[in-house]
């Protein structure tokens, strides 16, 4: 960091006077190291697992494609390769107009799969999802829509698990002729 002569720099904490006195304390050198090897690690697994990552995300869109009342947010291709997103259709509101996004998460816990209805930054939340309003669904849309988020750990048993734990969960939420057929 350059520091332009003239300028006082208050320590972010004091005490023992290293670093020129902006910085106390001893540098956590294991910590830095692991900090290394763990980037170098991620940046040699990076292609395989990003692959791998978007075969398991378009296998999920693909297993959930023929579900009318279940739409995909974005755009299906160009987007995190771990990342999954559904709102319950505006083509449903009226038979959908009391089940969120929460409602959804609460029945998919329970069988053992983590999903949200709503960025993190926003969990506990009753507001729409800014992210959904801002890609220009309505308020109450927005309400009723989910994301999942697929990991290292995530395998292809796990998107067909959460396939038709979600189909059920639907199905059973809905009318069974408005989306079930």
């Amino acid at each position: 960091m350059y520091i332009r002569e003239g300028i006082r720099l208050i320590p972010l904490f004091g005490g023992g006077g290293q670093e020129a006195n902006l910085r106390s304390g001893t540098q956590a050198l294991p910590a830095i190291a692991a900090l290394g090897v763990a980037a170098e690690l991620a940046a040699a697994e990076m292609q395989t697992e990003v692959f791998r990552l978007i075969t398991l995300r378009d296998r999920l869109f693909d297993l959930m494609a023929d579900y009318p009342c279940l739409e995909t947010t974005g755009d299906r291709i160009y987007r995190l390769p771990h990342h999954v997103s559904f709102i319950l259709s505006d083509r449903f509101a009226t038979t959908a107009k009391d089940i969120t996004g929460k409602t959804i998460v609460r029945q998919l816990n329970q069988a053992g799969i983590g999903i949200s209805a709503g960025s993190a930054c926003h969990s506990g939340k009753l507001n729409p999802s800014p992210v959904l309003t801002a890609m220009g669904y309505s308020p109450s849309a927005a309400k009723r829509g989910i994301r999942l988020t697929l990991g290292k750990d995530t395998i292809e048993a796990d998107i067909d698990w959460t396939a038709m734990v979600l189909r059920q969960v639907i199905c059973r939420l809905m009318p069974p002729l408005v989306c079930c057929s």
